[in-house]
């Protein structure tokens, strides 16, 4: 997998495959002088992190015109390689450290991505509303939801009710198993990519109705 990390991601076309290569060796380099990723974690970036972010498109896709807005962006992992998946939708990242905004911005444009842009403030100081957000171990679940209020409109943009994507690691908070809000779709990482790496971690959907009730 790892000469080939995009090897199980079989709805991905070749133009993305070169796409998402091509932000594996920009996140790299620019990483070697902003501190966008842990070093260590730049070993196996691509299958590591990249493909695992991508694997979002088993069970996701947007319509045309769909806004996705990824929350603690980081690296703009997933907001870069969801740009890059879904070429007609458009894609907000945020992030509170003004170098990393600079560093995926500069990325974004080397890789012509029209779709995309990151935005050096938190999701609850932005004006307007998204159709899905989406965040990366960014904190607890229903801490996540609380910073959406307000922030995601009701509907269906796509083949999942608007709400929220998460990648996350371990088991659903007591707070949203008491409040019986649950995934309505998920992809197990390690079942996907058959690898003990991804080991406990998936990616969850939440409608915006269970969302809204945190």
């Amino acid at each position: 997998m790892r000469e080939n990390p995009f090897g199980r991601l079989s709805k991905l076309s070749e133009d993305a495959r070169e796409k998402l290569a091509a932000y594996g060796a920009l996140l790299r380099e620019i990483n070697g002088r902003v501190n966008l990723l842990s070093r260590k974690d730049t070993d196996d970036l691509e299958y590591r992190h990249i493909a695992l972010c991508a694997a979002i498109s088993e069970i996701f896709e947007p319509r045309d015109g769909a806004s996705i807005a990824d929350v603690g962006t980081g690296g703009g992992l997933p907001g870069v390689v969801l740009s890059i998946l879904y070429p007609r939708a458009n894609v907000s990242m945020f992030d509170g450290v003004g170098k990393k905004v600079c560093a995926i911005n500069e990325m974004v444009d080397a890789l012509g991505l029209t779709n995309a842009r990151a935005y050096h403030e938190r999701i609850e100081e932005h004006k307007g509303r998204f159709d899905y957000a989406t965040g990366r171990a960014v904190c607890a679940l229903p801490q996540f939801f609380r910073f959406l209020k307000g922030k995601l409109r009701p509907g269906k943009n796509g083949n999942l009710p608007n709400g929220v994507l998460y990648f996350k690691g371990g088991c659903l908070e007591d707070e949203l198993i008491q409040k019986r809000i649950l995934p309505d779709a998920e992809l197990d990482l390690q079942n996907f990519f058959g690898d003990a790496l991804f080991e406990g971690k998936k990616i969850c959907h939440f409608a915006f109705g269970d969302v809204a009730r945190i």
